[in-house]
């Protein structure tokens, strides 16, 4: 969620995150019509009976699955024993009159549909993108994907939706890094989608309010996750998955829809477990006032979405409905457009958004689930190639903590250049675990949840750069801001990263913590031959975290109590309540 620039121009090249890895054959098959059944493949990675395990694969994917819509078949997954099922409707085109409304049903078909190749991806800008990375762009881009390695439709297996991140360009669910095979091996149903973004997927205007019905607008691409997760309701069970253990999960931007639906009501029912990557913060943590958690009041969207209009050349919901998407995108992206029509995210609109993140918890709404958050290392302003200056670090103490700035340095004492920026990351990183930490209270303590948080602190660099995914940035520094996405699937395949086998161990412990909380609302081991480093739940009265990455095991929400107090105290004074 977090993607925070350090207090100074000088403090340059942030990080983002990371998690997952190398993973065995998975059990064959696909859900059917009628009752396959096959062997499940053998545990060893590629075994003697690979060739026939690939060519069973091939076989189930063309045996037709029924939809609400019609049949569909699909295609062998990265891995054996696994189909996936690329770029199924869930929702009719978001085009003309069904732009910045909610998701409408999804058109039928006769005969068999071939979901053999990724749906289009909405309409966002993709300038420096290489042409061969970008898909099809259009407004009928609600579509998913489904990995599954279900030998049955008689199978329940848990279920896993994934929901992209970003900020308006290579938000798309195709990319590699999402690839579901893995966790389909580990015995989850895959899910990934394709929601609208930007100017289509949040867009307020006083007009699209009043039609609306509830008395708000925005939030367009929360409103197609919650018809995605409607659509798995009716129909994963065909696929081999169980509509009663839904996993709801994302990063970044995708992570704040979680944090979203965890407070609506819209959601209620639909899902049963929560991962919040790039995650959650303490209500009161300043930095929910310029990250993807954030939200923007209904009257300043509107006022937003109403300067969006005359940059457009229109007044009317008619007219801004009449403009072709290349013109919005074209327009609204363009190099020196204002910031006023332009800035789009999420909206407190009383409807989706009904309330506040703090009154969520004061009230007790907030959705009691099991819930697996964290951050990253090199994120929230930390970066390995951070500089900053000794007047930069005390400049920013003075302004950030007031009269208390000399508590902390001396707590974070720096007296050359090196060590300023240096224990800028030393604070930047402690505040993040504190914050999510104290999140954590607030949900068991002030909401009086009894589900379990299992928190953690993500630390492994991904080796190298990967062209093949181009959320992934050019340049991320350390255990930067989305590192974790290719372990958290455990996807190392099929991405030019040179990875370790290290890095492949990692990526398989991790995964199989997410494909364990998908199915239990644990991560933790649950007998037979697995056996992973234990995860504490959270416990509200002892501040820890769970490092994953470079190493499996719980650390201090702060590197010292002096400064885990101090840092507690100054999220807690803060008055303004997100």
């Amino acid at each position: 969620m977090r993607d925070v620039q350090p207090p100074t121009p000088a403090a340059t090249e942030l990080g983002r995150r990371g998690f997952l890895g190398r993973t065995a054959g998975a059990a064959a098959g696909a859900a059917l019509l009628g009752g396959l059944e096959t062997a499940p493949a053998s545990a060893a990675s590629k075994s003697s009976n690979s060739s026939e395990s690939a060519r069973s694969s091939e076989r189930d994917a063309d045996r037709p699955v029924r939809t609400e819509s019609g049949l569909v078949t699909g295609a062998p997954a990265a891995l054996d024993g696994v189909t996936v099922y690329k770029g199924i409707p869930y929702a009719a085109s978001t085009a003309g009159a069904n732009r910045w409304r909610p998701p409408q049903p999804a058109p039928s078909w006769t005969g068999v549909r071939k979901a053999d190749t990724w749906g289009a991806a909405c309409p966002q800008p993709v300038t420096g993108i290489a042409a061969d990375k970008v898909p099809v762009l259009s407004e009928d881009c609600l579509n998913l994907n489904i990995w599954t390695g279900a030998a049955s439709s008689r199978e329940r297996r848990p279920v896993f939706v994934w929901i992209y991140g970003g900020r308006n360009s290579a938000m798309w669910a195709s990319q590699p890094v999402y690839d579901g095979a893995n966790l389909a091996a580990k015995g989850t149903v895959v899910v990934t989608y394709n929601h609208r973004v930007g100017a289509f997927g949040n867009l307020a205007h006083p007009g699209l309010s009043a039609e609306s019905g509830h008395g708000g607008s925005g939030n367009w691409g929360v409103q197609d996750t919650v018809a995605v997760l409607k659509w798995i309701k009716r129909n994963i069970a065909a696929f081999g998955g169980d509509p009663d253990r839904v996993t709801i999960g994302g990063w970044s931007h995708g992570s704040s829809f979680v944090n979203i639906l965890m407070i609506s009501r819209l959601a209620r029912g639909l899902y049963h477990r929560a991962l919040l990557a790039a995650g959650v913060q303490y209500t009161k943590d300043p930095a929910l006032g310029h990250v993807a958690g954030g939200y923007a009041p209904l009257a300043t969207a509107e006022a937003n979405g109403t300067a969006f209009a005359a940059y457009m050349g229109t007044s009317s919901t008619a007219g801004l409905r009449a403009l072709t998407a290349d013109e919005i995108v074209s327009k609204v992206y363009a190099p020196g457009a204002p910031a006023a029509g332009t800035t789009f995210g999420n909206v407190l609109d009383g409807y989706v958004l009904p309330t506040t993140y703090t009154a969520a918890m004061v009230s007790g709404s907030e959705y009691d689930v099991p819930v697996l958050t964290g951050n990253n290392r090199d994120e929230n302003g930390a970066s390995p190639t951070l500089t900053m200056t000794v007047a930069q670090f005390r400049a920013y103490a003075a302004s950030t903590f007031g009269d208390r700035a000399a508590d902390f340095l001396a707590l974070y004492p720096a007296a050359t250049d090196a060590e300023a920026a240096q224990q800028y990351n030393n604070y930047a990183r402690d505040e993040e675990r504190v914050s999510t930490f104290l999140w954590g209270t607030q949900f068991k303590e002030t909401a009086g949840n009894r589900s379990p948080v299992y928190n953690y602190w993500w630390t492994r660099v991904p080796p190298g750069s990967d062209t093949t995914n181009p959320i992934e940035p050019a340049n991320g520094a350390g255990a930067y801001h989305g590192a974790e996405k290719y372990y958290l699937f455990g996807n190392l395949y099929g991405t030019d990263r040179p990875w370790t086998e290290e890095d492949y161990a990692i990526a398989d412990t991790t995964s199989s913590y997410v494909a364990n909380f998908a199915a239990t609302g644990n991560p933790n081991s649950h007998g037979g031959r697995q056996s992973l480093p234990g995860w504490p739940a959270l416990r509200t009265a002892k501040p820890l975290s769970m490092e994953l990455g470079d190493n499996f095991a719980p650390l201090p929400a702060a590197d010292t109590d002096a400064k885990y107090t101090f840092l507690k105290d100054y999220l807690r004074s803060q008055t303004t309540e997100y």
